[in-house]
């Protein structure tokens, strides 16, 4: 294994070595021209930022080894962490908010070099996406952006997220007309779902995570739509139709702010374009028992839907990688179990209904799939969510971060296995 480690890196070196040194000139140019020029750390970032996608954009026509592209990564992501210590690439790191953006960068380009499979078009256009759209979203938000909401600790405005959208779609559209494929009207149709869930991924994005969040969302997409066809296609459509409702009829009930719905838009596509009706309804269930037990005039913000999702949807997109059928499950215990926790924070002033309502909550997810005609065991899922909710109760005593997530990922794992 070694030898053909050692043969796959010499094969690459005349182009690895261009990189390389592409690179090196790249992060050079950029100190020289924040130590003795004095640009802004902000227009420097952008510089590297954009620099380095155009020319890991070569990867494809340089590299033909997996192994290379590790090799650069890591040795990028070494280069930036010794930066960092020394002071030495201020350029890069000289910000005062936190993000770990510089970090993900190269770790996404290994990423979806490996999803990509060698295809162009799949590690191309969302590499791309991420250097340029993202940068035009940064540069026009921060020089023009008025309509401004909040994400966490930071701000996203909606001029940005609508040039990120416009750019989005040109590469796409642009990307795929250049590899010849889809055939038209699937090309218009595939560079908007593409360009408006990256763009809905992009504004929900916080401390550097659209680095690897852009460009796999876009190769999420890229990826079904061009393997399995025009009826891959009218899922991801009729998905975003149907959260883009979710989301009207939830916006003023569960005053949701605008980081909330854009993330349930997002959720609720994947759901339904993944894992259709089957895979979407206990997620509606959940955010109505969530909505439902909101204090009145409390704003449901980015950390509520996240809080309450990231679990089941890590276990969608497993789904989406293994198309394995026995992930359903798991799934539906996931959702059972943040149905009872969401019941249970719901009714702490009622303590006469807390025992009750809960298994109410974890019974109901799981019950959907049964009147849709699918076997389902809904009161092992149901026992299974309340005892997730015990799990929950049990952490909620030490200082663990992400409980919620721990809870959607013990009992995930555990119904796996007994599947």
């Amino acid at each position: 294994m070694l030898q053909s480690i050692l043969e796959a890196l010499l094969t690459d070196l005349r182009g690895a070595l261009v990189v390389g040194v592409g690179i090196f000139a790249l992060l050079v140019g950029n100190e020289v021209l924040f130590r003795a020029f004095h640009l802004p750390n902000e227009i420097t970032r952008k510089l590297s930022h954009i620099g380095s996608g155009f020319i890991v954009l070569s990867f494809p026509w340089l590299l033909s080894s997996a192994w290379s592209v590790a090799l650069l990564t890591l040795s990028f992501l070494a280069i930036l962490g010794g930066g960092k210590k020394s002071g030495m690439l201020q350029s890069i790191h000289g910000v005062s908010r936190r993000t770990g953006g510089a970090y993900f960068y190269p770790v996404a380009v290994l990423g979806i070099w490996l999803l990509s499979g060698g295809d162009k078009a799949l590690f191309a256009i969302p590499i791309a996406i991420m250097a340029i759209a993202d940068t035009g979203a940064a540069l026009v938000g921060k020089a023009r952006g008025e309509t401004v909401f909040q994400v966490l600790d930071g701000q996203r405005s909606f001029e940005g997220t609508g040039t990120f959208f416009g750019l989005a779609f040109a590469i796409v559209l642009g990307g795929l007309a250049l590899a010849g494929r889809p055939g038209w009207p699937d090309l218009l149709l595939v560079s908007l779902v593409a360009a408006l869930l990256t763009s809905a991924v992009e504004a929900v994005s916080v401390r550097g995570s659209d680095n690897i969040l852009i460009p796999y969302a876009a190769w999420l997409v890229l990826e079904r739509t061009l393997r399995l066809g025009l009826d891959e296609l009218s899922a991801w459509l009729l998905g975003m139709l149907v959260s883009v409702l979710v989301v009207l009829a939830a916006y003023k009930a569960a005053r949701l702010n605008p980081a909330a719905a854009l993330l349930t838009f997002v959720l609720g596509t994947l759901a339904f374009a993944l894992g259709g009706w089957a895979w979407l309804l206990p997620l509606l269930v959940l955010y109505g028992l969530y909505a439902l037990g909101r204090p009145s005039g409390l704003e449901t913000d980015l950390t509520d839907v996240f809080a309450a999702s990231v679990g089941s949807m890590l276990v969608v997109l497993l789904f989406a990688h293994t198309d394995d059928p026995a992930l359903f499950l798991p799934f539906l215990v996931t959702v059972s179990a943040n149905a009872a926790v969401a019941c249970w924070m719901a009714l702490r002033t009622r303590p006469w209904l807390r025992v009750i309502t809960p298994v109410v909550g974890a019974t109901l997810p799981p019950a959907l799939p049964l009147l849709m005609g699918r076997e389902v065991p809904v009161l092992a899922l149901a026992a299974g969510g309340l005892a997730g909710l015990l799990l929950f109760l049990a952490l909620a005593r030490t200082r663990l971060v992400g409980r919620r997530l721990v809870v959607s990922l013990v009992v995930a794992a555990i119904a796996w296995l007994l599947a």
